[in-house]
């Protein structure tokens, strides 16, 4: 049995809306995993990190956005990375910033403004839809939609 069995990693997410009702997909970049697919800003959250902390130095890390504000948490997600004993678990939380401008990390090599509807044409990873899925959903519910 691994000495991983029964551990798990931490992760966080946002939403990004910018203020055309538009989110921010970022496309993994060759070589980090898994690359070339379409995903929302995040990561893991180190360890003593505090959740938001670890969300704000994403987003910052990630776009270069620092100028947003951390709405609420719309989405849990739990998957695993390769191998079954390696479970990451997270939230994923809308974010809303005034800013369209991202700087990319060498995580990624490309990002889009989208529409929600079309956000979920090009997602691929089935965390990212169920994210945007719930993002779609709590608009609605909110009468946002």
């Amino acid at each position: 049995m691994s000495e991983d069995v029964g551990r798990f990693t931490f992760c966080v997410a946002a939403i990004i809306e910018n203020e055309n009702n538009e989110i921010l997909l970022l496309k993994r970049a060759p070589g980090n995993f898994p690359e070339n697919i379409w995903d929302v800003v995040g990561g893991r959250v180190e360890q003593f990190e505090d959740p938001f902390e670890g969300l704000n130095r994403e987003i910052i890390e990630e776009t270069g956005i620092k100028d947003f504000e951390i709405y609420k948490a719309i989405d849990v997600f739990h998957w695993y990375q390769s191998e079954s004993f390696r479970d990451m678990i997270g939230i994923t939380f809308w974010c809303k910033t005034k800013s369209n401008d991202v700087l990319l990390s060498d995580e990624h090599s490309e990002y889009r403004w989208l529409k929600p509807e079309k956000a979920l044409v090009i997602s691929e990873h089935h965390i990212v839809t169920s994210n945007i899925k719930q993002f779609i959903i709590e608009k609605k519910r909110l009468g946002l939609y």
